[in-house]
């Protein structure tokens, strides 16, 4: 090899080096800083996280002893197997005589009584029997990848039937969604459901999953280059978790939907912006209604306007009470 050679491999070496090296850091740095924390099993929330996320003393004490009401009626826990595999958890709590029975998902990085603690209470009082399942990668429930809603929704599919399984499919089956759990609920729409699925109420959720982690790597943690940056992270995703950030959307949930739809979206939700939640009522082909809670933060509309929020929910399911 001569000298020239040799100074021509030095020269190019060092910017592939340099280049390589940058390469290996964005890897890095997307994978704890954007796919690990988003789409990867959490050990849980602080209380510190709670309280952001309920706002207010009130109504996290409210949470608090809604949720200590449902465990003081004993529910059963229920399981069923994914599609590929996994063990997956519900708490099941029926009542005498029911008049139906409502499935209600939970959102990302969350669990079934930090979101529905009351809900269940309400629905369960006024006559319903009540299943909450954790989501794939949540709590009791298998798995290690979240997926926004990708593989979720076949297990909302399976989970109705499910209720079936044990109720039987003459009675009424409602679902509900909040946040990953409304997009999960919107996206499973687009199976061939049990016919006694009489309504769905969507609250707050996004569109896809491509579009929540752009705002994600955009608004929330504005990082530089969030198009290459999420590139890196779908790349990741479809590696690791075998899903693509643009693989499915609520539209193609939407599309040729038949069931009814409540849409709920609070007007103060800085995490999933309220132009989604329009967007998805906006494609729904089917009955549906939206409805909009003044400065309601993210999730907790329930808590925000509690009689307004029960009012739509029975005119609009046409609830027995």
């Amino acid at each position: 090899m001569t000298s020239k050679t040799k100074t021509l491999l030095k020269q190019i070496s060092l910017p592939v080096g340099i280049f390589a090296g940058i390469i290996v850091l964005a890897f890095v740095g997307v994978y704890f800083g954007l796919f690990k924390p988003n789409c990867m099993r959490s050990e849980g929330h602080p209380s510190s996280v709670d309280e952001k996320h309920f706002v207010t003393e009130e109504n996290l004490q409210k949470n608090k002893a809604d949720t200590e009401w449902f465990y003081s009626q004993n529910p059963e826990e229920i399981s069923i197997e994914s599609f590929d595999g996994l063990q997956l958890t519900a708490y099941n709590l029926p009542v005498e005589n029911a008049k139906g029975t409502w499935l209600l998902i939970h959102g990302h990085q969350s669990a079934p009584l930090r979101e529905y603690a009351t809900l269940a209470r309400f629905f369960h009082e006024l006559g319903y029997n009540v299943v909450l399942p954790y989501q794939r990668a949540h709590g009791k429930s298998e798995g290690t990848y979240i997926t926004f809603g990708i593989k979720e929704r076949y297990d909302v599919r399976d989970w109705l039937f499910k209720v079936n399984e044990i109720y039987g499919d003459t009675l009424p089956i409602y679902l509900e969604g909040i946040s990953m759990g409304c997009t999960t609920v919107l996206m499973t729409l687009s199976f061939d459901l049990p016919t006694n699925l009489q309504s769905v109420v969507a609250d707050c959720g996004y569109t896809s999953p491509y579009d929540i982690m752009w705002k994600v790597a955009r608004k929330d943690k504005n990082l530089p280059l969030p198009r290459l940056l999420l590139g890196i992270g779908n790349i990741m995703a479809n590696l690791l978790a075998d899903f693509d950030f643009d693989e499915y959307d609520t539209f193609k949930g939407l599309r040729y939907n038949k069931i009814p739809v409540l849409f709920i979206h609070g007007t103060g939700d800085s995490y999933v912006p309220i132009e989604m939640g329009i967007a998805n009522y906006q494609y729904c082909t089917s009955d549906k209604f939206l409805y909009l809670v003044e400065n309601a933060p993210h999730a907790i509309s329930y808590l925000v306007d509690e009689d307004g929020y029960y009012k739509n929910l029975i005119t609009f399911c046409k609830l027995e009470q």
